[in-house]
C-alpha cells in the first residue's frame, strides 16, 4: 500500500501525455457545419421566425455555448446561410453555363432549376429578420443577382458571337428579367408554395427566350 501511495504522489514525466476525458472536441469547421446543417433541419420542421437557438442546438447535438462561439445570434446564422448558398448557386451556374451546349433550351434550364431551387432566403422573411443581419443579406442578394447578370451577359454574348442568338443581348433587359424571377420566386417560397414555383420553369423559361434570344 506505502509503495502504492509513493507512486501515486510521483511526478508524471515530462514526456508523459495526459490523455483528455470524454470525447475530444470536434475542430472548428465541423461544429460550424454541423450548427448549419441543424439549423437547416429546424427550419424545415418549423417556419424560421418559429426555430429558436435551442431548436438549432438540439438538431445539431451541440451546446448553446458553441452556437455562441460560432455565431453572435439566429440572425446571424441565417446570415452565413443565405452567404453560403449564394456561393454555392454561383459556383452551379459558371459550371452549367461553362459546358458545350448543343441544346440551349436543355442548359438554359439546368440553369433556371438551380436559381429557382437555391435561390438565397427563399423561406426567409427580411422585413422580420431586420437589423445588421438583414442589411447583410439583402447586400448578399443584390451582389448575387450582380453577379448572375454578368455571368448570363458574358454567356449571351458569346453565344450572339457564335450566330447562335438573334438579339444582341443587353444588361438592362438581363437585369429585367433576373430580378423578375427573383421577386416571383421569393413571393411563391414565401406563400409556400415552392413546387406550383417549379412547376411553372417550362413557362418562365419560354418568357426568358422570348426577351433575351
Amino acid at each position: 500500500m506505502a509503495r502504492r501511495a509513493r507512486a501515486a504522489k510521483e511526478p508524471v514525466p515530462d514526456g508523459a501525455v495526459k490523455r483528455p476525458r470524454g470525447r475530444p472536441a470536434l475542430p472548428r469547421e465541423q461544429q460550424r457545419r454541423r450548427l448549419v446543417e441543424g439549423a437547416w433541419r429546424a427550419f424545415e420542421r418549423s417556419r424560421y421566425e418559429k426555430a429558436s437557438v435551442a431548436d438549432i442546438v438540439r438538431e445539431a447535438g451541440m451546446s448553446t455555448r458553441s452556437f455562441y462561439e460560432h455565431f453572435a445570434s439566429k440572425e446571424d446564422l441565417v446570415a452565413a446561410i443565405v452567404e453560403e448558398i449564394a456561393e454555392r448557386l454561383l459556383v452551379e451556374l459558371e459550371a452549367i453555363l461553362a459546358e458545350p451546349a448543343d441544346d440551349l433550351a436543355s442548359q438554359s434550364d439546368a440553369a433556371l432549376r438551380a436559381f429557382l431551387e437555391r435561390l438565397p432566403t427563399a423561406a426567409i422573411d427580411l422585413e422580420r429578420l431586420g437589423g445588421n443581419a438583414g442589411r447583410r443579406i439583402g447586400e448578399v442578394r443584390r451582389r448575387l443577382v450582380q453577379a448572375i447578370t454578368d455571368l448570363l451577359l458574358r454567356h449571351l454574348e458569346r453565344l450572339h458571337r457564335e450566330g447562335r442568338l438573334v438579339r444582341e443581348p443587353t444588361r438592362p433587359a438581363v437585369e429585367l428579367v433576373l430580378t423578375g424571377i427573383e421577386g416571383l420566386a421569393l413571393r411563391y417560397y414565401g406563400d409556400g408554395r415552392r413546387e406550383k414555383l417549379l412547376a411553372m420553369r417550362p413557362a418562365l423559361l419560354r418568357t426568358l427566350f422570348r426577351v433575351l434570344a
